[in-house]
């Protein structure tokens, strides 16, 4: 149990990896917070020995800052493992996370969380908000990617305080994003009940555990207000989580973060989002793999996608890959595998 005087009420969980300098601006954003009783975890999730003595002369820095510190592996244990041992060794009533090489950007944020949490007047599971992007160049990315284009309907949910409201799974599942982990905040006791984030997932993580979150909360709240910014990886930068597996192994990942919301999911809303989520990936992957001379494999996805959603010209796509892995039944394209 959680005291209320003595325990923080929010744990901000920040895994980092060989990324010092971005982990430092990531750290102020946290620490320069209004909001006085959080406390903040930070998980080393290994590092070269460079890298890891300018950790060690941060930490030295940052006394009031618990860092965690993870043994060697060459690929790191994943952020979903790191993330949920950061929320094992944290002690607050909410869970936060922050990318390393993101922050926060509102310096009231939690202060605002607070109070929306406690104007809802009874147990919140989730808070949702809002963040930018910016990719490598600095231009700000404009298309809609997480909860951006559900700000101007929030208005028709009930109102919670100031410019938080009270929503549902199928308002979120509404739009065409979802929520970042920057800007998710977890009850504990909630998070633990789904089991933290699949540590079997090294991708699209994120979108697993908000999918699992909306199916499975009671209460949520979602604020129109901006808080973080993101930055999008390089596409060229061969050391962060998404860039490091090919684009079918991403499509992978993308799959099965669906299969699960199909096969383990019980509200309809999130069944439905699901099925059309993975008819959009077995597409993709379908096209990409075209793009390759991969036709038989590029045909058993467009198969699949057809039994998944018909559509006429998806059915002629179909046809013509199937045609083509036909014709060229031992092209090397076609021999290679993922």
């Amino acid at each position: 149990m959680v005291s209320e005087d003595t325990d923080p009420f929010f744990s901000i969980i920040i895994s980092t990896r060989d990324r010092p300098g971005l982990f430092q601006v990531a750290l102020r954003s946290v620490l320069e917070q209004t909001f006085a009783r959080k406390e903040i975890v930070v998980v080393l999730d290994g590092s070269t020995a460079q890298n890891l003595a300018l950790y060690a002369e941060l930490e030295s820095q940052h006394e009031d800052v618990s860092f965690q510190k993870l043994v060697h592996r060459p690929n790191g244990h994943g952020q979903s493992y790191t993330m949920n041992f950061g929320a094992n060794h944290s002690r607050g009533r909410y869970l936060c996370f922050l990318d390393d090489d993101d922050q926060w950007t509102d310096e009231n944020y939690l202060q605002h969380v607070f109070d929306n949490i406690t104007a809802a007047g009874k147990p919140v599971d989730l808070h949702y908000s809002n963040q930018r992007a910016v990719d490598s160049h600095g231009v700000m990315q404009t298309k809609n990617v997480w909860l951006d284009d559900l700000i101007p309907r929030a208005i028709h949910q009930p109102k919670n305080a100031d410019d938080s409201y009270l929503v549902d799974t199928e308002f979120l599942l509404s739009g065409s994003g979802f929520a970042h982990l920057n800007c998710s905040i977890f009850e504990r006791d909630f998070y633990e009940s789904l089991g933290g984030m699949d540590e079997s997932i090294r991708y699209e993580n994120d979108r697993d555990i908000y999918i699992r979150s909306v199916d499975a909360a009671s209460v949520i709240l979602f604020s129109t207000r901006y808080t973080s910014l993101h930055n999008i990886p390089d596409i060229n930068a061969k050391n962060n989580m998404s860039t490091v597996s090919s684009s079918i192994q991403k499509k992978l990942y993308q799959m099965r973060v669906y299969d699960k919301g199909i096969a383990l999911c019980k509200q309809d809303t999130v069944i439905h989002f699901c099925c059309r989520g993975k008819t959009y990936e077995l597409k993709h992957a379908a096209t990409m793999l075209a793009e390759n001379k991969r036709y038989r494999s590029a045909a058993q996805y467009a198969r699949a996608a057809l039994l998944n959603g018909f559509n006429p010209r998806w059915l002629a796509y179909t046809l013509y890959l199937s045609v083509q892995a036909w014709i060229n039944p031992h092209s090397p394209a076609n021999d290679n595998h993922v």
